[in-house]
């Protein structure tokens, strides 16, 4: 076989072409696992009061010691503990340390955790899910966006053993929460649990080096798509003195507390704590999201001491190596580095050895006039332990955003234990300008684990083009509402000062900025207030009485909570203003876009330009065009789709929509029924054929029911609208509609007439309709896309109505029933009605039709003499706030809003610190005090101690013998008791405040086996402001089919779940509770569930045995509260035959939930369940009671077993295969 030369060209060509792009892929996958991070948020809390970044710079740069006395606050006893001599056991020569003054502070409700939970939590776990936060929100991301996302958690963390020891014998029912608690493992799980991440959640513990090590492995999951972001932290807080009794008497640290860094002072270490988080992402993931950018960690590396002169000694060839590794990862040479943060403890062994390490590597090859400058966070804020690598990593991200260093402190000279000489490496000792290398600021951070485990990080200023924060090309953002949320009133107010705080600070923000900061960084959380205004002064003067909590105009304030469907009422004729539109259509483009395309249409059919009159100065022959129904209807017509569009553009979604009269034309057209050519069409020649019919007639408001004016009512006098119950039109021939009306007058009723030119909705309007009825059989019809009521019938709009043209013809003619309207939409589950229209003439008489409902419910988007956008934005934050899920970022599409830093979440603080035990010292304890000294002789067996003790001669001492073996087992058998007794536990039950008043209103899922009777429970959930849904279980259902089927006509989230599968005695109750929880997880659903018994649990000796299968709930009850306890809400057990006081406790423990989650009613008194001692009987022997059941793993020999039986039922035996009862 021949192979031509062209072939062979061909082949070689192509070979070329897969090696180069073969070579360029192995080129991005090496650019990839060598990818710079970008640091995209920063937060701290540390010693010095210290609670931000910016705040930790401020003490750095001041040449802040921010070292203190031992705290007052935690139980140690300061007198006792602190002891001069360094040999005294249990005792620190050392009564300063770096501490946080509000370690124990928590905010458990924002997290969803309860307040025995956050006792049992160490803190460090408490402050990492804090500054987790703030770390997200300082980086202009709302946390709750990245639920789901591969987001990572590295956390560093110190000795969580010591919170723990604090709790042993603490009551409160922390019971059940100290395993998660105190296991390291938890503190990165619980914020990938509270936030929804789902990448990597590791904890490090390598001791100092941990926070390093963390960012270390955080940038290997990064570069490898383990995850997108990751949160790298370090924490430490000392619960107890530990530390410092243990490094007391290893003598290593500080007699003043303070870390001397390098210096020829250094007699120890300080030790301190702190937190501190970074929020970390690939370099070009963190530009191509637009996140800020605040320092690069071009490379990292971590090793291990190893076989070294001692397992805690430092290794100064290991040091060495370490920082090569990071400089060759990072790409650079030693002398590319400026700065090296240093671990620096200020002890006499670590410094000098870490001293000489950076003088062989960083120290070496670089200009005689750039030596490296060396420094220390510690000798500032301590050694933090675990957050002592990011506590270095913030302060030079912070050292190179400002260009300074800040001076290291306590060193009186450089440690002659160093020869300095040996490499250019300078102590940075004074704040000076960080030096110019002619490139971008870089710096070392170095960190040394006590057990040999040593990081080093390399960080790099952001790059020019990173830092600019150039302003988007744009129209200037519209005046858009300050949308300020939290978790609680409190909390909005906290939110509200701190934002006022942040903008006197900087008093050159634009408005505009800081509201589309606050909508596009920041969870959007239920209390919420929106502050309108026009300008700077406005807003603020609203923000100012959010934060003092009082009403203000412009402030609108509630609590977003679903408030059922949302109705889109549509104004008809009589609401037109001149220049109705014009400023939302300066100010929106959305709006601008639809009212022209709207108006170029209607312009087709009109004698003059829509926009002209519209948009006509008062007073002028334009303007006056306008109350002419020919350019009335039209106009009104194209604002209130303009107005739908815009408002739909930002989210809104109505449920259903209702229009009155002309509107219903605009309410059909926006939910499908007719194309906008074919609508305008229709709409000009309804309202041209209406102005030419014959002027005269009359129509008269009057408040009076239908039935009252019935008998008035002829050819000549027509009802054109039911308004409300007692609020009617009359329209028709001038004399006969006046005639009607003094009548009327005469029986006290209330008349007006109004100003209209003809007398619509009555036989007046007869000759338009053969006319009107061509136009109509000409347009194309469509079904319905979103509901529509009749405002003809009152009843939702059929798709055999919406395209038949007789029924739009006789909607000229016929009676407007908006009242009938509005009772259908509220029986449909409308909560909220929204009217669209330049004024608001529906929304009163929409209030009238439902005075049971709140005012709040009805919400026009524009009244006649009131701002139009101010108006319509607080329109839209009404909605929002009762369940409208604005998209609020959409008003700054295409704008020139910028995100800018602001205030991060007012947490509200409780303190969560267990009270100090007292050691009982009463006289008379075993052992105890002078006690100890005869129990411990008379334990010994020696005579002649216990002789010596009792003060006896020899003689008398041998007297002794025959008590000697009697004492020691006496005290044997008390110790073993008393041990026995720390490990009893009994559970009781203790009377509880129930709550006076529910906490929730809204949908309450209620699940009960089908036929039994629920409605004593369905009235009592009502009367506490729940609305009950009744799920009916049938033998063999799909409980998540039956479940969502329930909740098909009103998708609205239910609050609380309720089960009664084990209230009526069903048997399959376990594995019905069992299988709702899956259900209800299969549904999507994250309300709470309560499940209620009965008798399933014995309060006092005056009840009943338990039942069966209750007690099997309430066990599978307390295990769904440890392992779902975001779903679980908690037991509640009724008597046999609950009273209504039982039911009205069940309702309002369903609607306020509370701390508790294992109650019992019983007589009317709630009753919770605790794990108390139960120390035995004095004297006694346990005795049996009851039946009782024995179970053997093989075999039971039953008359060995039973034979003895210590009073009481004889057993009943049990083992495989056995079984026996003795008679």
């Amino acid at each position: 076989m021949s192979v031509s030369l062209d072939e062979v060209v061909n082949a070689l060509r192509a070979s070329l072409l897969d090696n180069q792009k073969l070579k360029k892929q192995n080129q991005q996958l090496t650019a990839a696992l060598n990818e710079p991070l970008a640091i995209i948020g920063m937060s701290c809390r540390f010693p010095g009061g210290v609670r931000s970044p910016e705040q930790l710079w401020d003490l750095v740069t001041a040449g802040t010691d921010a070292m203190a006395p031992f705290p007052a606050d935690r139980g140690w006893d300061l007198d006792a503990l602190y002891d001069t001599d360094p040999d005294s056991r249990g005792t620190s020569y050392v009564r300063d340390g770096g501490f946080l003054p509000d370690a124990g502070d928590f905010d458990p409700a924002f997290f969803g955790i309860s307040p025995r939970e956050a006792l049992a939590m160490d803190p460090q776990q408490r402050l990492l899910l804090e500054t987790a936060w703030e770390a997200f929100e300082r980086a202009g991301i709302d946390p709750t966006t990245l639920r789901g996302t591969p987001t990572g958690v590295y956390a560093a963390t110190s000795s969580q053993g010591d919170y723990a020891a604090l709790l042993t014998g603490v009551g409160g029912g922390v019971e059940g929460y100290l395993g998660t608690g105190s296991a390291a493992a938890v503190a990165s799980g619980r914020i990938a649990y509270a936030l929804g991440l789902e990448g990597p959640a590791v904890t490090v513990d390598t001791a100092c080096s941990s926070s390093l090590v963390a960012l270390h492995l955080a940038g290997q999951a990064l570069r490898a798509g383990e995850c997108t972001l990751a949160l790298v932290g370090g924490v430490s807080v000392m619960a107890t003195p530990t530390v410092f009794v243990e490094f007391s008497r290893q003598r290593g640290l500080s007699t003043d507390g303070r870390c001397k860094s390098f210096a020829a002072a250094a007699d120890g270490t300080g030790w301190s704590e702190g937190v501190g988080m970074l929020l970390v992402e690939r370099l070009s993931d963190a530009r191509r999201n637009g996140h800020p950018i605040l320092a690069v960690v071009r490379g990292s590396a971590v090793n291990q001491d190893g076989a070294s002169s001692g397992l805690t000694a430092p290794n100064g060839p290991s040091q060495r190596r370490v920082i090569a590794r990071a400089l060759a990862n990072a790409g650079l040479t030693a002398a590319e580095v400026d700065v090296v943060e240093a671990h620096g403890t200020g002890t006499t062994l670590g410094d000098p050895i870490e001293a000489q390490a950076l003088l062989a590597t960083y120290g070496q090859g670089r200009p005689a006039d750039r030596p490296l400058w060396l420094g220390s966070v510690k000798s500032n804020i301590g050694h933090t332990q675990a957050a002592a690598g990011v506590a270095g990593v913030i302060k030079m991200v912070l050292a190179m955003r400002h260009g300074v260093l800040p001076a290291t402190l306590h060193v009186d000279r450089p440690t002659p234990h160093v020869d300095w000489s040996a490499g250019a490496v300078r102590l940075a000792t004074e704040r000076m300008p960080w030096p110019d290398g002619g490139g971008p600021r870089r710096a070392g951070v170095s960190a040394f684990g006590v057990s040999g485990t040593n990081a080093h990080a390399i960080i790099e200023q952001a790059a020019p083009q990173d830092t600019a924060g150039t302003a988007p090309a744009g129209p200037s953002a519209p005046p858009v509402p300050w949308l300020v949320t939290a978790r609680s009133a409190p909390a909005l107010a906290g939110q509200a000062r701190r934002l006022l705080e942040h903008l006197a600070a900087h008093p050159g923000l634009r408005p505009s900025d800081v509201a589309y900061s606050l909508l596009t960084t920041r969870a959007a959380m239920p209390h919420r207030a929106v502050v309108t205004g026009d300008d700077s002064d406005a807003l603020v003067a609203g923000l100012q009485a959010v934060a003092e909590d009082r009403s203000a105009p412009g402030v609108l304030r509630g609590v977003a909570r679903p408030a059922g469907k949302l109705a889109v009422l549509f104004t008809g004729q009589g609401a037109q203003r001149a220049g109705m539109g014009a400023e939302l259509h300066r100010r929106f483009p959305v709006f601008a876009a639809a009212f022209d395309e709207v108006a170029a249409e209607l312009d087709r059919h009109l004698s003059h330009p829509l926009r002209e009159v519209v948009f006509a100065d008062p007073d002028t022959p334009q303007a006056a065009l306008l109350d002419r129904t020919e350019f009335t209807q039209p106009a009104l017509f194209a604002y209130e789709v303009a107005a739908y569009r815009l408002v739909t553009s930002w989210g809104l979604r109505p449920a259903y929509l209702l229009g009155h009269s002309i509107g219903e034309l605009a309410a059909a057209h926006v939910a499908g029924v007719l194309s906008l050519p074919d609508a305008a069409a229709l709409v000009a020649a309804r309202a041209r054929l209406m102005q030419a019919l014959p002027a005269g007639g009359a129509m008269l408001a009057v408040r009076a029911t239908e039935t009252e004016v019935a008998p008035l009512l002829d050819g000549r006098v027509a009802l054109a609208a039911v308004n409300g119950p007692a609020s009617v039109v009359l329209s028709g021939d001038e004399d006969a509609v006046l005639a009607a009306g003094e009548l009327l007058t005469a029986q006290g009723r209330q008349v007006r007439r109004l100003r209209v030119s003809h007398a619509f909705h009555s036989a007046r309007m007869d000759a338009m309709l053969d006319d009107f009825r061509v136009v109509a059989e000409k347009v194309t019809w469509h079904p319905p896309t979103v509901p529509l009521v009749s405002d003809r019938t009152g009843a939702p709009l059929t798709a055999a109505e919406a395209t038949d043209p007789g029924y739009w013809v006789e909607h000229v003619r016929d009676t407007v029933r908006f009242h009938r309207g509005v009772t259908t939409l509220a029986g449909a589950g409308t909560g909220t009605f929204l009217e669209i229209g330049p004024d608001a003439a529906l929304t009163p008489m929409a209030r009238e039709c439902l005075p049971d409902l709140e005012a709040a419910a009805f919400v026009p988007v524009a009244r006649r003499d009131s701002a139009e956008v101010a108006g319509l934005l607080a329109a839209v934050g009404a909605v929002d706030l009762r369940g409208g899920e604005v998209r609020w970022a959409e008003l700054f599409a295409d704008t020139d809003a910028v995100r800018i830093e602001l205030p991060t979440y007012a947490f509200q603080h409780e303190r969560y610190w267990p009270d100090p035990i007292i050691p009982d010292l009463a006289p008379g304890r075993a052992g105890a005090g002078e006690d100890r000294e005869f129990w411990a002789a008379a334990e010994s067996g020696d005579r002649a101690a216990l002789a010596a003790v009792l003060g006896l001669d020899g003689d008398r001492g041998e007297a002794l013998d025959a008590v000697l073996s009697a004492l020691a087992a006496y005290r044997g058998r008390h110790r073993r008791a008393s041990r026995m007794d720390g490990l009893r536990y009994r559970t009781a039950w203790v009377r509880v405040v129930a709550p006076s008043d529910g906490a929730l209103a809204g949908p309450c899922l209620v699940v009960a086996p089908a036929g039994e009777p629920v409605e004593r429970v369905l009235a009592a959930l009502h009367a506490e402001k729940l609305s009950p849904v009744h799920v009916p279980v049938w033998p063999g259902d799909d409980l998540a089919g039956a479940v969502r089927a329930a909740l098909r006509p009103d998708p609205e989230i239910p609050l609380r779940v309720l089960s009664l599968l084990d209230a009526f005695g069903d048997r399959t109750a376990l594995a019905g509770t069992a299988g709702l929880v899956r259900a209800l997880a299969d549904a999507g659903i994250g309300a709470r569930l309560w499940c209620v018994t009965r008798g399933a649990v014995a309060v006092d000796g005056d009840d009943p045995a338990p039942q069966v299968t209750g007690a099997a709930v309430w066990g599978l009850g307390r295990v769904l509260a440890l392992e779902q306890p975001r779903l679980w809400g908690g037991l509640l057990d009724l008597p046999a035959d609950p009273d209504e006081a039982a039911l009205t406790m069940l309702a309002r423990i369903a609607a306020a939930g509370g701390e508790e989650d294992q109650l019992a009613v019983r007589s009317g008194v709630l009753y919770a369940r605790r794990l108390e001692r139960a120390p035995a009987a004095a004297g006694g022997t346990w005795r049996p009671r009851g039946r009782c059941w024995c179970t053997a793993a093989r075999r039971c020999a039953a008359r060995t077993c039973c034979a003895g039986w210590p009073g009481g039922a004889p057993p009943t035996c049990c083992s495989p295969g056995f079984r026996y009862r003795p008679s």
